[in-house]
Formats: structure tokens, sequence, C-alpha cells
């Protein structure tokens, strides 16, 4: 009997000790999810060109989703894995409600990645039509049909047949029913959007590593061009005013701009982080059973939902710049300051030395006119009198028109 509470005493504590290192791993996650969201929230919405710009709205859209999941999570899941059935029932309204709210905003983000792997795609492959295509009031649609979608695929999970669960044993999300028919529903919504940014990307790269050749070939054609013109003696400034045949060759068209391609970098990243995540959700629990299978599965989804502000921070040099002025806003004021107060005192040496040049203009004009009288009263004009003061005026940086003396 003291063997058998001694074994549940030590797997107590193991347990307590897997949790631990679960809450610490979660929070530590969560948090930087939180802090890293707001950061790119408040970084774009203080600057007037990218919250211009429609293509940041689904980056404040899938930023704003991953803030309420993870204070969903920080609320909801964390507290139930460290105190289990204290803290909650798995069965409970309040579990089935907090996960209905993670389900709604999940989905919600994976229609906007969908929508912004469409955004890249008609941005580069048909740039014209972009404007029209993604105007403001369209992708405000755009954007809405997102959410309205994302509770129209969450809201079953409030009903009997399609209660998805927190289990804080497992550290997974699980349904009440594993033989339900929503999982369908999960994996057509999912699927949907990922063949959608499968498509799309694959297009972009196709249209990119086009375009590229389609550069070389033209850069090549140049080349070549100025070099036989130059071995048969047309001179290269011919060439360039069009006498030549290298002035016929037109560059291609539809050149994918750098802006554009970090762009799609960013999205492009972040939704094969997605990939990731889902395609791990749907066959690691075929591979193992073990709770830490299950850990690294919901790690996953905290990952994705710091991974997109990471992704926006390191490859946006304009957000980035936009956060280091928020961030370190005194340090930018008092480096403008000090810039400004040596300006000033590079004013002030300027303006001593205009004193100083004033003053050496003043007797140098009182020497030239002393010199001039000296001339006139014995009418001499040889050159060893007209030298000597046209050498002193040369080198004050002044011209000499019959004593009349200007500054240049």
């Amino acid at each position: 009997m003291n063997a058998t509470n001694e074994s549940k005493d030590e797997r107590t504590e193991k347990v307590r000790s897997d949790d631990l290192i679960v809450v610490v791993v979660w929070t530590i996650m969560l948090l930087y999810a939180l802090l890293a969201n707001l950061l790119i929230l408040v970084g774009i919405v203080r600057s007037s060109t990218m919250r211009s710009a429609t293509s940041y709205w689904f980056i404040i859209s899938i930023a704003m989703c991953d803030i309420l999941m993870t204070i969903v999570s920080l609320g909801h899941l964390v507290p139930a894995t460290a105190f289990h059935d204290t803290y909650l029932e798995k069965t409970s309204s309040r579990n089935i409600i907090m996960i209905f709210f993670y389900d709604l905003f999940w989905y919600t983000g994976v229609v906007q990645l969908g929508l912004m792997a469409l955004n890249r795609f008609v941005s580069i492959v048909y740039p014209m039509e972009y404007k029209h295509i993604f105007s403001r009031s369209r992708t405000l649609y755009m954007i809405l049909f997102g959410y309205i979608l994302g509770l129209c695929v969450s809201l079953p999970t409030l009903f009997d047949c399609c209660h998805t669960l927190w289990d804080s044993e497992t550290y997974v999300t699980i349904y009440e029913k594993p033989d339900t028919l929503y999982k369908y529903v999960d994996m057509t919504v999912n699927s949907l959007s990922l063949i959608m940014m499968i498509i799309s990307y694959a297009v972009i790269i196709y249209k990119v590593r086009e375009s590229g050749k389609a550069m070389a070939k033209y850069q090549l054609t140049i080349r070549t061009r100025q070099q036989n013109a130059l071995m048969n003696g047309v001179p290269l400034s011919s060439q360039m005013n069009g006498c030549g045949r290298t002035s016929s060759v037109r560059p291609p068209r539809s050149q994918v701009s750098k802006k554009e391609m970090r762009l799609f970098i960013q999205f492009f990243v972040v939704s094969l982080v997605f990939l990731l995540t889902w395609t791990t959700w749907q066959w690691l629990p075929h591979m193992s059973s073990s709770k830490w299978a299950y850990f690294v599965m919901t790690s996953l989804f905290f990952i994705n939902n710091s991974v997109n502000p990471t992704v926006y921070l390191l490859f946006n040099t304009q957000l980035r710049r936009e956060l280091h002025y928020l961030l370190c806003r005194h340090h930018a004021i008092s480096t403008a300051q000090n810039k400004k107060h040596s300006l000033f005192g590079k004013t002030g040496t300027t303006s001593n030395k205009v004193e100083t040049n004033i003053t050496r203009f003043d007797v140098t004009k009182s020497l030239v006119d002393q010199g001039g009288s000296m001339s006139s009263q014995s009418h001499t004009t040889t050159d060893e009198h007209v030298r000597p003061q046209q050498l002193l005026i040369k080198n004050m940086a002044y011209i000499d028109n019959n004593t009349n003396i200007s500054a240049v």
C-alpha cells in the first residue's frame, strides 16, 4: 500500500514538473507573440504610408487575430494546464466557449492568409489591375468576409455534435465526439485556404523566375551589341545617343519591384509556417500518441502567432524604422538637437569667418585707396606699382576695376 502511494506521489511530481515546463515555455512564447503583434499594429497605424496601403490591412487583420488568440491562450489554456480540474473541468461550458472564440479567430486568420496570397498574386502577376481589384472598399469587404466565414465555420462547436475541448492532460484540443463530421469542415476550410496559397505563390515564383530570365537575356543582348559595335569602330556615346542597334532593344516589361518582392517574401514565409502547423496537426497524431507530441503540435500554433510579426520586423525596413523611432524617440530627439546645436556652432564659426573677411576687406580697401592716391599724385602707372596691387587683391578674392572693389 505504501509502495502504491509512493508511486502515485512520484507520478504526481513528474506530472507537475512536466506541467511546469509546458506552462513556462508557452507563457514565454505567448507573451512574445502578444508584444510583437502589438508593436506591429502600433507601427503600421503610426505610419500614414503603411496604413493607407491595402496590403497592410491584411497584416493588421492577421495581427488582431493573433492577439486575440494569444489572449485566449494566456487566459484559458495556460491556467488550465497549470491547475487542471482545480481551474477548469474538461466538459464545462466555459471550456467550450473559450475554444469557440479561439477557433473563430483561427479560421478568420486562415481565410486572411488565403486573401493575402491572392493580394500578392494580383500585385505581381496583374499589377495594372491591382488598384481596381484591391480598392479600399473591396479590401474592407474581403476582410469582413473573412471574419464572417470564420464565425460561420466555428459556430458548430457550440452544439453538442461538434464540441471542441481543451484537454490539459495531453496539452491539446480534442473533439468531444471523435467521430464527429465537423472535423471534415475544419479540414475543408484549411485545405481551401492552403490550396489558394500554394497556387498563388507558385504562379508568383514562376513569374519572378521568368522576369529574371528576361532581364538577364536583355542585359546579355545589350552587352553583346555594345561589344560588336566597339569592334566595328562605333563609339559608345553614339550607341547611347541612338545611332546604333543597341537603342532599338527594349527592356522587358512588368518587372517586379523590390518593394513588392519584399512583401511577397514576408507573406510567403508566414504562409509556409501555417502550412507546417496545419500539416503537423494532421499527421503527427498518427505517428505518436505521446503528450509531448501533442505539446509540439500546440506549440506550433503559438509559434504561428509569433512568427507573423517576427517576419515583418525582420524583412520590413519601413516598419522597423517606424518602431525604432517609437521606441527610441527620446534618443532620436536628443540626437537631432545635438546635430542642430553643432550646426549652429558651425554657423557661428562661419559668421566669425565672414566678419574676419570683412575686416580684412576693409584693411585691403584702405591700402588700395592709399596706393591709388599715391599713384595719382606721382602720375606714374608703371608695373612696379600696379603689379603688387593686383596680386594683393587677387589673393584676397576681390576684383579691382579702376579702384572699385566688389566682393565675389
